[in-house]
């Protein structure tokens, strides 16, 4: 008798275990970005989700927030604590936040090509997994926006005009506030949402910004100039809860890690296509390229090592920015 109802009592356990996982259905991965639909940023995002979706056999399930409907990074963060939210696309602001050595990837004239970001991005990616998952995140791939330039509505030809500039900031980026300090130019704080009307009532007149960010938020359509002078790398990143994550079974764990790794790199390339594209709209509206002068150019890289003392130990360390400066060199030596 005892064994008839130990047998029934396992029948019954599995019973109500396969009707609790039947309901429970796949596990749903929110997302969300601020760039909008359509854009390069969630097309690959898309592409992402419908692989995840595909490999894991419908256990994992990715639903995309995009065009900034769940707010700014901020809010995107504050969501994802909240757990109203299991993931996002970052900027380096973003991404600061969390951990904010991270802007030593995004230090002014530090980069001088997309291959030295490439090499130390990947040799400081298990580095910076475990910074971020002592923070309670997973880290699943880096992006980037590409190289910032300086856009004006007036000519920027002359350190002395630029200085004359009312130059957007985004609200609480202390790097940019650093970067703008130390050459000079006065820095105007609002929200990436609240940049285009600045620009149209004269709060701002200037801005800072890949050229695919310009043309995506339509802010190129308020200036003339653009100082054609690659200031800063613009970096980015997948984030995800560790919370979440860990609703992941260990398989489905490793599938998101993979497929995210190769979305997120196929992310970059098709970044920097859209950049290279961008610089066509942009002379195709009449924005003016405007070489820098050799003043500038020296005032900037003087401007840049002020730059790299005041982030220092403030935002990151003087060991990590050596460590990322030595990796550089030995990238170029390597080119040579």
């Amino acid at each position: 008798m005892k064994r008839v109802l130990v047998f029934f009592s396992m029948i019954v356990w599995l019973l109500l275990s396969c009707s609790a996982s039947v309901l429970a259905g796949p596990v749903e991965i929110k997302i969300a970005v601020v760039m909008p639909e359509g854009s390069t940023w969630t097309n690959t995002l898309h592409a992402f989700a419908d692989s995840v979706k595909k490999e894991t056999r419908g256990d994992a399930a990715i639903k995309i927030y995009a065009g900034g409907v769940s707010g700014d990074e901020v809010d995107v963060l504050r969501k994802m604590r909240a757990n109203r939210l299991h993931a996002g696309g970052f900027s380096g602001v973003g991404l600061g936040l969390v951990l904010p050595e991270i802007r030593v990837l995004e230090a002014p004239l530090l980069f001088d090509t997309p291959e030295e970001i490439d090499f130390v991005k990947e040799a400081l990616f298990d580095d910076f997994s475990a910074r971020f998952d002592e923070k309670g995140y997973v880290l699943l791939g880096f992006a980037e926006a590409g190289f910032v330039y300086l856009f004006s509505k007036q000519r920027i030809d002359s350190l002395d005009n630029l200085q004359q500039t009312k130059m957007w900031v985004w609200k609480g980026d202390r790097v940019a506030e650093n970067f703008l300090d130390a050459f000079g130019v006065p820095a105007y704080p609002l929200q990436l949402a609240d940049v285009n009307t600045g620009l149209e009532t004269g709060m701002i007149d200037s801005f800072y910004s890949p050229p695919l960010a310009s043309v995506a938020f339509q802010w190129y359509a308020r200036v003339r100039y653009m100082l054609d002078f690659p200031m800063v790398n613009s970096t980015g990143a997948l984030l995800m809860t560790k919370r979440a994550f860990l609703r992941l079974s260990p398989e489905n764990r490793e599938i998101v890690r993979r497929l995210a790794r190769t979305y997120c790199d196929r992310l970059v390339a098709l970044t920097r296509r859209d950049n290279a594209e961008a610089l066509q709209v942009l002379g195709e509206a009449g924005i003016e390229l405007i070489p820098p002068t050799r003043e500038q150019v020296a005032s900037f890289r003087k401007s840049a090592e002020k730059n790299y003392r005041t982030s220092i130990p403030s935002l990151y360390s003087e060991e990590l920015f050596d460590r990322v400066r030595g990796l550089i060199d030995d990238h170029r030596k390597t080119e040579k």
